[in-house]
């Protein structure tokens, strides 16, 4: 058998270090010829998702980071987005470099051919590093396992104020509380005929049983909102004290500044799967083929993924990063629970089923104005 003796090994570390050295050198000014190109490009293009926490951390970090990149943020929903790709495609536009958001425009855009795959893009070593990430077949969620990268996994829950509603009776209920008649009129649910994050619920609200899920839309008047910032809105207000879609507790801070609620009354219903889902939320990345901004688009994605970049977003956005060295963003009693199960409804896997019932739940009522 062969192998190194110890003065051999010395001799060959001797040797391989001022190649590891000239490799790190060679990777270094790869980098800056990247940024360089990348900063004449001067842009990149983005559909981005349309949580306000997100993209104001986002659009202050990069611009400190790369002062002369700058973000063209749009905020067009799944399909419309996926319609006006294809639309502009077939009259030879090619006017976006990535999509930030939801994994639904993805699923349908590499089936498209309209993506390139996303780890010839990660350049810097922390950031391509699969074991960061729990496995590249975990940080993937489209079904080749190449395209659809979430930066986010986190048990997301409806939320409720307790101010109004007993804690006690939503540990003792769950969902079932929203069915009691005393609170009829005050549940308001992102519109889940709409991909995003009040679509994310429409399988585990249908565990209630069609005939209660329906009782919950016609006899409770759920409030189905087209916006994610409508039902905040409403449960900032106490126009509504169920809310189903957007993690409101961390996008409701406007409001508690401004005294019209109290933090502490807006509480998860808990991590339990019977209430809760692993949520990968609207903080998925992909990058379409034949971009406008290659380099600028290198730039934005290893610059998002790099470790002090997910550790402040998710500490903003009060989502956990997927990256496995640094800490929860969520406190202790939102971590999953250990040998739990959870559905997880929007990897690719499972999306025809969430769509099959969120159509099930739009067909129940439509959308409030």
């Amino acid at each position: 058998m062969l192998g190194w003796t110890g003065s051999a090994l010395v001799t060959a570390l001797l040797w391989a270090g001022p190649a590891i050295a000239q490799s790190a050198d060679q990777a270094k000014a790869e980098w800056n010829q990247i940024v360089a190109a990348a900063e004449k490009e001067g842009s990149v293009v983005i559909n981005s998702q349309p949580n306000l926490v997100w993209r104001d951390f986002i659009l202050k970090e990069f611009a400190k980071a790369y002062p002369k990149i700058e973000l063209n943020f749009s905020i067009i929903p799944s399909d419309q987005f996926v319609a006006r790709v294809r639309l502009e495609r077939q009259t030879g536009k090619y006017l976006w470099d990535l999509g930030a958001a939801g994994a639904a425009a993805g699923f349908q855009l590499y089936k498209d051919g309209a993506i390139d795959p996303l780890l010839p893009e990660l350049i810097l070593p922390e950031v391509n590093n699969q074991a960061v990430w729990g496995g590249w077949d975990e940080a993937f969620v489209d079904t080749p396992k190449k395209y659809v990268f979430s930066m986010s996994a986190f048990v997301l829950s409806p939320y409720f104020n307790a101010a109004h509603v007993p804690a006690a009776q939503v540990a003792q209920q769950g969902l079932r509380v929203m069915l009691d008649p005393a609170y009829a009129g005050k549940t308001a649910w992102q519109d889940p005929g709409v991909p995003g994050s009040g679509q994310s619920y429409a399988s585990l609200m249908r565990t209630l049983g069609d005939d209660d899920l329906r009782k919950l839309i016609v006899d409770q008047k759920a409030m189905l909102f087209a916006q994610q910032q409508q039902v905040v809105d409403a449960m900032a207000r106490a126009t509504a004290w169920f809310g189903i879609g957007p993690s409101v507790s961390a996008l409701i801070a406007p409001y508690v500044q401004a005294g019209a609620i109290k933090a502490s009354d807006i509480q998860a219903f808990g991590n339990k799967p019977e209430v809760s889902i692993i949520s990968i939320g609207g903080n998925c990345l992909y990058v379409l083929n034949q971009r406008p901004h290659p380099n600028a688009t290198r730039v934005f994605v290893n610059w998002i993924l790099q470790k002090d970049v997910q550790m402040n977003l998710a500490k903003a956005i009060e989502q956990d990063s997927r990256r496995q060295d640094i800490p929860p963003a969520s406190p202790p009693e939102a971590a999953p629970i250990k040998g739990a199960k959870y559905s997880v409804p929007q990897r690719e896997e499972a999306f025809g089923k969430l769509v099959a019932d969120a159509k099930f739940v739009d067909g129940l009522r439509k959308p409030a104005p």
